[in-house]
């Protein structure tokens, strides 16, 4: 019964959503919207890179780095060592810690932000929590936006003279924009869901998940929940059936 609420759940936002759950090949418009590997080499190295921190990174060659990272995005970090500095990719890495997060690479997903969506190849993602036949994480990724369609004036020419008009028009410039966001994926379902940031359509999503947990789901049901609160309420939900198996 819970695996038919959630299905149905995701069926629903999809829904209200609007492109939520599109084709990925489709934006919002009807428009091709292309995908593309991200798997491009990471090799150089930012010239301004954020804080680093403590941590690990475990290599696919099998070997472990004890080094600060600074984490850039979906694509790339950097240990800094003393002398130097060095870039690595999703293609480079099996996981990486820092500090008490934890990040993994995962493969041939979807986001979904607004009217926007991406379908990524293999990218690095922060472990929100796992288990219970469920997998929360968060990206830090970019949306591409070939078919960009933009509300308000442009310029015009009749031949003659230069003028405007209003409405709607594309883009012929490829867009990227950076974006955060949550997804979610059960071990018995294919799909991947975007979770939106709060409100009862994250509510929707999640209380199917948790409903053989009665402490959790009056929580859930009757308190405020976001997606930066999600990560302990599934860890709990988590411990929680480890318990009772125990």
């Amino acid at each position: 019964m819970t695996k038919v609420l959630f299905h149905l759940a995701v069926a629903i936002i999809g829904l209200a959503a609007g492109a939520g759950y599109a084709q990925a090949q489709t934006n919002a418009f009807g428009q091709k919207k292309n995908t593309y590997n991200f798997n491009k080499s990471a090799a150089d190295v930012p010239d301004k890179l954020p804080e680093a921190v403590p941590g690990r990174i475990h290599l696919l060659d099998g070997s472990t780095l004890e080094v600060p990272i600074a984490y850039i995005d979906y694509n790339k970090i950097v240990a800094v060592g003393l002398t130097d500095k060095t870039a690595y990719t999703p293609l480079d890495v099996s996981s990486f810690v820092m500090k008490q997060d934890s990040f993994v690479v995962l493969k041939d997903f979807k986001v979904v932000v607004g009217e926007d969506e991406q379908e990524y190849r293999i990218a690095f993602v922060r472990v929100g929590a796992v288990g219970a036949g469920l997998g929360l994480y968060h990206l830090k990724g970019t949306m591409r936006r070939d078919d960009a369609v933009h509300q308000g004036s442009y310029a015009t020419f009749n031949g003659a003279s230069w003028g405007s008009a209003g409405g709607s028009y594309k883009s012929n410039v490829t867009e990227y924009e950076m974006t955060q966001a949550w997804v979610l994926k059960r071990d018995d379902s294919p799909q991947w869901v975007s979770l939106p940031k709060s409100g009862g359509r994250l509510r929707a999503i999640v209380e199917p998940l948790i409903a053989d947990d009665a402490r959790l789901s009056q929580e859930v049901k009757w308190g405020s929940l976001t997606t930066e609160k999600l990560p302990k309420v599934l860890n709990e939900y988590i411990a929680d059936k480890k318990g009772a198996r125990n």
